[in-house]
């Protein structure tokens, strides 16, 4: 699919969005396109950024929350991060993960207010950090993550 192709039904996505009543993030593992809903329902400007081995989409919202997507270059969502005075929903964003990612919090040996947290599965590595009106994180697939990209890249 080229760029433009894309950006064509991100724009349709827009567009429907409010005919369709989307509320969902681009959750891992799921299709860029629908970043253009994301930014709606932020009520926030998408900024799009080609890089050499995927594409980044930054939503920044009025409300101060910035949202970045990893995309494949075959359009398919590998990570997200955040940045912002309040953590987004969780559940939007690591969509069909978001099971596991409940599971491995539940089984942490100290639950309990923590500022940081970190969770690695097979499947999924979370990293979530902050304290009141300054909250950060990222979550990414490891199998998704394109050949030459690293961890420390997506932030």
């Amino acid at each position: 699919m080229t760029v433009r192709r894309r950006h064509q039904l991100a724009l349709l996505a827009l567009l429907a969005a409010p005919l369709c009543g989307l509320r969902a993030f681009a959750a891992l593992g799921g299709d860029a396109v629908s970043v253009a809903a994301d930014a709606n329902e932020l009520g926030a400007t998408v900024a799009t950024t080609p890089m050499q081995r995927y594409e980044l989409m930054t939503i920044s919202a009025d409300n101060g929350l910035r949202l970045r997507e990893y995309a494949t270059l075959g359009g398919q969502v590998f990570a997200v991060t955040w940045q912002g005075p309040f953590e987004p929903d969780l559940r939007r964003l690591l969509g069909a993960q978001y099971p596991a990612y409940t599971r491995a919090v539940a089984a942490l040996q100290r639950p309990g207010l923590q500022r940081s947290l970190r969770i690695v599965l097979p499947t999924l590595v979370v990293d979530l950090a902050g304290h009141l009106r300054a909250y950060s994180g990222r979550a990414y697939l490891p199998s998704l993550v394109p050949a030459g990209v690293t961890p420390a890249q997506l932030h």
